[in-house]
């Protein structure tokens, strides 16, 4: 069964003429101004004329997966059959866990390669190189969605332009098998359209599987049976496969959109491998290693899980119907030994007491909690329940009332949670050791009750959750939920984080994700390698905190100069107490890339470190600083876009084109840079839940944003959520101002002139505000800033704070616009101290498509 977290390698063509205007595609391209272009005013898109579509005439994937790691190339060509240039979009969507590697494109018979950056260098590269009047290529990452790149390249009159873009990834195992997925949506019928996968693996392969293709983030059970009548299957050994996809015109139409759109949908393959029912396999080659550890017949270990389920007002409707839909199938799947607890939150906590409703215990910010990390009082602890089918019964009873309304109460909910982990079973009888503790955490929103700080909710979790600590399982439903967050929370807390998509299918997503957890096989497990077989400090993360049914854990590293065996064992907790599984000896792995597998997976732990500790001040600077140290340098050496690096092409400057974001000459005088993006630290979430139920207290009504007559200042309220400057917002600094001089970002965002670019428009593209030194304001207009601090609305010079220093990101927490000014929604209490002026200035007004990105 497809499993949502299992984001796509995919291709997604949306061609400039077929663009709608207004849209995001089209603004990103549009929205920018030039600095020589200070005072013109902006004005909503013409209607441009009508011109030939461009064509995709060949669209080819294909992808060798070699031991679990796919290299994957996409090679595209399109044509412009019109007299002017048009500009042309190619769009991927990549894998959770893939990492681009190569770039090139070819126009007009010249190939064009891309090499990787350190992302500060390559923005400013790219910052010097914006002016009108130049061909221009972009990669950037979605706001939305961490996984996907563009591509924007302006196509001359009558000319080609061919793409090829290659990305790696490790497949994971989840529910028993590798899924190495493929988007296919080239937006209209290709004559020449083919997909390759080749697989070879050092064991027979006992699962080959290539289901119906899939659209959008939908999963039917019965298509997923059906095997894909279009896909061919050959299998040169045991070990090996090749599938091959190659749709004619008309059956892409018969599969395709109404209209004739082309394909719209994900092709799925599936497999997995013979193992030994204990062993694990170990694969060498040129100095690597890698280990592969995925017992076939262990018993699971009983476990205590405690469901934690937001029912704020945001899940009315469809939402919290499909979590009791879900809720009732996965209360079936718990089994005899299990112990559960059912928690319900929204402005309150209620812990359920399955004996009797009446005893459940129910926290609100304003009580003395019985759950806090220093109680008040003493209050009866619910107890853990057997997963007996009456006490299940009773649970389904309980789900089924449930009912939506009130604001998001993190804090209190997690640090509840983990009590009830902690103590649920204190007063119960169990023979032999503890069931495992794991908590399942959904929620479809931001904290808006009590503590609504990330970085402070992090750090008092990371405080309560130890000895023995349960692992945090996180549950984004839909794209009002914090996703970096949460996936914060689950990281520093030894689980994972997934989203859950709105969509018909969201219920069997949830049952999914909970499938990939309700088996746990093995708690501390431990890669131990003899001294001297091992080079030291080259090896993967060797401890894992749990192993479960249908996953798999992988070690990889360099081996030792000393002796040429490897001796690795794993050591863990199993049903039948501490366990021991020496690996079934070595293998060799002809020309497979280990070290390119090494070094992917070793950038991917590094980046989960770093962000783990992002927005932790005892941690950030030592550890997470290390980690994305050395991630940045593997990166930059084995050429991975990552979140630290971007892609950079190099492109004559003899090509023309009408778009208006472009590039200025490079330093060298023949040539022009500009960067591939790899990643964007700012990602795009509204800071304040839908608190309208009746549930809601009124006196903590939230801060809601402002209107923006014509002229009026533009609040930013709903562009990004900066968990990374909490800290920088908590009181400390903001009290008294500096000087725009003092801003250490402020040069960079500039580049010497007087306006600014700040990412706040649409999906996080860039827009120009002017900085204001000298001129006087309109009358003062309230404002609120996203962490709730009122104040008025102030050219930026005038209200420079401390606390942002330092960070862009604090700043954007305060950014409001006085037409295309940028400005600061300066606290009542700063501005009350300071002598201002009110006389009105005459500004000028955003376009209303513009100004609409600002809205809440």
């Amino acid at each position: 069964m497809m499993s949502s977290a299992v984001l796509l390698a995919a291709l997604c063509w949306a061609l400039g003429a077929a663009t709608p205007q207004g849209s995001p595609a089209s603004l990103l391209l549009r929205r920018l101004e030039t600095p020589g272009d200070q005072e013109a005013t902006p004005t909503t898109t013409q209607a441009t004329p009508k011109l030939p579509r461009p064509e995709l005439y060949s669209l080819h994937v294909v992808s060798h997966v070699t031991y679990r790691f796919a290299t994957t190339v996409i090679s595209s060509r399109v044509a412009n059959p019109a007299n002017a240039s048009q500009e042309v979009f190619f769009s991927v969507v990549l894998p959770e866990t893939a990492f681009i590697s190569g770039f090139l494109m070819e126009v007009d018979g010249k190939q064009y390669d891309a090499y990787v950056k350190e992302k500060a260098e390559a923005r400013r590269d790219y910052d010097q190189a914006l002016v009108t009047g130049q061909a221009a290529a972009h990669v950037a990452l979605s706001a939305r969605d961490s996984n996907r790149f563009t591509v924007s390249v302006n196509v001359e009159p009558q000319s080609k332009v061919t793409f090829n873009l290659t990305y790696e990834e490790l497949l994971t195992r989840r529910l028993g098998t590798y899924n190495h997925v493929i988007n296919l949506y080239p937006g209209q019928v290709v004559r020449d359209l083919q997909v390759d996968v080749f697989i070879k693996e050092a064991r027979n392969i006992t699962v080959l599987r290539i289901p119906e293709l899939q659209s959008g983030n939908e999963i039917d059970p019965e298509e997923d049976k059906k095997a894909n009548p279009l896909a061919t299957v050959e299998r040169p050994s045991p070990a090996e496969a090749h599938v091959r996809f190659a749709p004619s015109a008309g059956q892409q139409l018969a599969l395709g959109q109404e209209g004739g759109g082309g394909l719209r949908g994900q092709l799925v393959v599936r497999y997995d491998v013979q193992r030994e029912p204990q062993a694990g396999e170990v694969l060498v080659n040129d100095g690597y290693f890698v280990h592969f550890f995925a017992p076939a017949e262990l018993p699971p270990l009983r476990k205590h899980a405690v469901f934690v389920l937001d029912v704020s007002g945001s899940m009315e409707g469809r939402k919290i119907d499909q979590l009791k839909e879900a809720m009732s199938a996965i209360l079936d799947e718990l089994r005899e030994g299990d112990f559960f607890n059912l928690v319900e939150f929204s402005y309150s906590v209620t812990v359920w007491n399955l004996d009797s409703a009446a005893a459940s215990s129910v926290f609100s910010p304003l009580s003395a909690y019985a759950y806090d990390d220093e109680p008040r009082h003493p209050t009866a602890r619910t107890p853990a329940f057997p997963a007996t089918p009456e006490y299940v019964r009773k649970a389904k009873d309980i789900v089924a009332k449930m009912r939506a309304g009130g604001g998001t109460n993190i804090h209190d909910t997690l640090k509840t949670a983990i009590a009830v982990a902690r103590e649920g079973l204190a007063n119960v009888t169990v023979a032999g050791d503890p069931p495992e503790p794991i908590i399942v955490f959904l929620t479809d929103g931001e904290p808006t009750v009590g503590e609504v700080r990330p970085a402070k909710i992090l750090s008092t979790v990371g405080e309560l959750n130890d000895g023995p600590r349960a692992a945090i399982f996180s549950l984004a439903f839909g794209d009002d939920a914090d996703v970096g967050f949460l996936k914060k929370l689950s990281l520093r807390n030894s689980g994972f984080a997934r989203k859950i998509y709105e969509a018909a299918d969201a219920a069997l997503q949830l049952r999914d994700f909970y499938r990939q957890v309700a088996s746990p096989l093995l708690a501390n497990v431990t890669f131990t390698y003899p001294p001297g077989q091992v080079e030291e400090g080259s090896l993967t993360r060797r401890r894992f905190h749990t192993l479960f049914s249908g996953a798999e854990l992988v070690v990889a590293g360099r081996r030792g100069s000393g002796d040429p065996g490897l001796a690795a064992e794993v050591s863990g907790l199993s049903l039948d107490g501490p366990s021991l599984f020496p690996a079934g000896g070595t293998r060799p792995a002809g020309t497979a890339p280990l070290e390119r597998l090494w070094a992917h997976l070793t950038v991917r732990q590094l980046l989960e470190d770093s962000d783990a500790l992002g927005g932790d001040p005892d941690n950030t600077t030592e550890k997470g600083e290390a980690a994305r140290r050395r991630a940045l340098q593997l990166a930059l050496k084995y050429s991975f876009v990552t979140p630290l690096t971007s892609l950079v092409i190099v492109k004559p400057n003899e090509t023309k084109s009408v778009d208006s974001e472009a590039i200025h000459p490079a330093n060298d005088g023949g040539h022009y840079a500009l960067p591939l993006h790899g990643g964007n630290l700012f990602a795009n979430r509204s800071p304040f839940d839908r608190l309208d139920s009746p549930a809601y207290p009124s006196y903590l009504t939230p801060p809601q944003p402002m209107g923006r007559p014509d002229g009026a200042p533009v609040m930013f309220s709903d562009q990004f959520h900066l968990d990374e400057a909490e800290d920088a917002l908590d009181g400390g600094g903001a009290d008294f101002l500096v000087t725009l001089d003092d801003l250490a970002w402020l040069h960079d965002a500039t580049n010497g002139t007087d306006t600014i670019l700040l990412p706040v428009g649409a999906n996080g593209t860039e827009e120009v505000f002017r900085l204001a030194f000298n001129q006087t304001e309109p009358s003062l207009v309230a404002c609120s800033t996203t962490s709730g601090t009122t104040g008025v609305c102030r050219h930026m010079a005038h209200c420079v704070l401390d606390s942002f220093r330092q960070d862009v990101r604090a700043y954007l927490r305060y950014f409001c616009s006085i037409g295309r000014y940028a400005g600061v929604c300066c606290p009542d209490h700063i501005h009350q101290e300071q002598d201002t002026t009110t006389e009105a200035d005459e500004v000028t007004t955003l376009a209303p498509e513009q100004d609409a990105t600002h809205s809440s």
